[in-house]
């Protein structure tokens, strides 16, 4: 019998106790690690997962043994990504990176992973290891710390750091040039309210402020707090600038309006100094420099207005918004007016008709041309008010000429393109005549080719709806149009109006005189009434005659009248029997 050495045997128990305290603190480990790991086979099933796994995936032991890890993916990579990974841990037995995953709820989240390969004696793999932990929370703290980075935590908007990273971007020579204002606003007096109603309150109207002025800014728009009452504001431009003016202004007006704070009833008097690009300066430094220096104009200008750095559009701004209050103001209240210019029949010498012009007459600057308010109307955003005025205006007045028993022939009325893509213009107008007790075949309406060009569709489905209606439909200033012959196919026309630049160069150049004969037979033949404008002279008037024109308008017969002087002619033309 063989007998073992005692000092062999308590060096081999003290051996075996050791392995296995070893592989308890191991199996300590692998359960209390933060980190989620699992273990597969070489062939990939799962062979040992750990708490920390169930904890971040969401699948416990028994969901995930003998399982393979596709129980996690998330379909965010493509085979691709797969395959090159599994390149790797063959090559060099190790791969790590990120990787998005997917839990059990459902949720997909990025985590770092790192795959081992194991190998036995004889080099091939026995088992894989992989250890992976959550990146959800630190990309969340990561894009916790570059949000407070670039935004005011007070107000929730960016602050000055993301100003100059938009400048330096869409300054850089990689760019295309794209005109922009950046625009300087400072609230004034916010000193006053920290040291009378304290800095709480001071925060609190700095935040009311930055409320007002979010709805004002369009999502391609840069608005940031620059400091501590002063904000940051970049649009971008079109070419055509006139809306920047309307834009200063109801930043302005909206920073005016009183505030309601700790039961004090506040006003401020902001500022705004504007600096273009390119215009004023091509760098951020410069640009910055410019919208100080106007800021400070407006500053010193008082308060309570905007200055650009370039004066004269300071002054242009200034004088074309305060047009365009007169025109909000004439519009509820008194300055509008309307003119009749009769059409005359050139085989009787009779009115058929008569067509309604605004006029309007500026308390301080007297009559305005319809050439300069016209187009302010159409900028501002107020032809359907003032289309909507005209309207109701003009059938006020026939319903009272007719109810005073003057006959008056029918009534042309011109429409705007805003007018007519207005959602129920058609229906509109069908109320309005029927308030008045005016019948639709009185009325016709006039509008131009140009009206016609971007919203063709929409257009002619309002004049169908319109003619349907019993309206007449008159294609003004035709001939100056792209595609005049196409809509003479497409509309529903009751009448055609040569425009007055043919009538006046007909008796001089042979071209405009083709022109006007070529429309007045095309009028003829698709048996449409015809008016020629603009005539002002008795050889015109011939001319017209010669070429079988209907109808005609203009100086040689009568200029705009109002009402009264339109009165006194029917009167006069009823009683001779005309």
């Amino acid at each position: 019998m063989f007998i073992q050495d005692p000092q062999q045997l308590q060096h081999k128990s003290q051996l075996i106790h050791a392995l296995e305290m070893q592989q308890r603190l191991a199996q300590r480990v692998f359960d209390n690690t933060i980190e989620g790991i699992f273990v597969t086979g070489p062939y990939g099933h799962i062979l040992e997962v750990n708490r920390a796994f169930t904890e971040i995936t969401g699948y416990t032991a028994d969901e995930a043994l003998g399982k393979t890890p596709r129980l996690l993916r998330s379909n965010h990579h493509d085979e691709t990504f797969y395959r090159r990974m599994w390149e790797q841990i063959e090559t060099s037995g190790s791969w790590q990176g990120e990787i998005w995953n997917r839990r059990k709820d459902g949720g997909a989240y990025l985590q770092w992973l790192s795959i081992n390969a194991l190998k036995g004696p004889d080099g091939t793999v026995e088992y894989y290891v992989a250890v992976f932990h959550d990146l959800s929370e630190l990309r969340a703290r990561d894009a916790e710390i570059e949000y407070l980075a670039t935004h005011d935590p007070l107000t929730g908007l960016g602050n000055r750091r993301q100003l100059l990273d938009w400048l330096d971007y869409h300054l850089s020579e990689a760019q295309t040039v794209i005109p922009f204002a950046l625009i300087k606003i400072d609230l004034g007096e916010i000193q006053l309210i920290n040291d009378s109603l304290g800095h709480a309150a001071g925060d609190r109207l700095i935040q009311l402020a930055a409320s007002r002025l979010k709805p004002l800014v369009s999502a391609k728009d840069c608005l940031v707090r620059i400091s501590a009452d002063e904000f940051g504001l970049i649009i971008p431009l079109s070419d055509d600038t006139t809306h920047l003016a309307q834009i200063l202004f109801n930043l302005k007006a909206a920073l005016q309006k009183s505030f309601s704070l700790s039961g004090e009833t506040l006003f401020m008097s902001p500022s705004l100094g504007v600096a273009l690009f390119p215009e004023d300066a091509d760098s951020q430094h410069e640009l910055l420099r410019c919208a100080k220096a106007a800021l400070q104009e407006a500053k010193s200008a008082g308060r309570n207005t905007f200055c650009f750095y370039n004066h004269s559009m300071s002054n242009q701004a200034r004088d074309r918004l305060a047009l365009e209050q007169a025109l909000r103001e004439a519009l509820t209240g008194d300055g509008l007016s309307l003119h009749f210019q009769p059409k005359v029949m050139l085989s009787t010498q009779a009115i058929s008709g008569v067509e309604v012009l605004v006029r309007w007459t500026h308390p301080v600057l007297g009559p305005i041309s319809p050439a300069i308010f016209i187009p302010l109307a159409e900028r501002s955003g107020l032809m359907v008010e003032l289309g909507a005025w005209v309207v109701n205006e003009a059938c006020r007045q026939v319903s009272e000429l007719l109810q005073a028993g003057i006959i008056l022939p029918s009534v042309a009325i011109n429409l705007s393109v805003q007018e007519l893509e207005r959602l129920g213009v058609a229906e509109f107008l069908a109320d309005t005549l029927e308030r008045y007790g005016l019948q639709p075949s009185m009325f016709e309406f006039e509008v131009t080719e140009t009206s016609l060009i971007h919203r063709e569709k929409v257009v002619i489905d309002v004049l169908q709806r319109l003619r349907q209606q019993g309206f007449g439909v008159a294609l003004d200033d035709f001939g100056t149009g792209y595609s005049s012959l196409s809509y003479l196919r497409k509309l529903p026309l009751s009448t055609l109006k040569i425009d007055r630049s043919f009538v006046v160069d007909m008796t001089e150049d042979e071209v405009s005189a083709s022109i006007v004969q070529t429309i007045i037979s095309l009028a003829e033949n698709l048996n449409l009434h015809l008016v020629a404008e603009g005539v002002e002279t008795n050889e015109q008037r011939d001319r017209l005659v010669e070429m079988g024109c209907d109808t005609v308008q203009g100086y040689l017969y009568y200029r705009p009248m109002d009402l009264q002087e339109l009165i006194c002619l029917l009167s006069s033309s009823n009683a001779s029997g005309q």
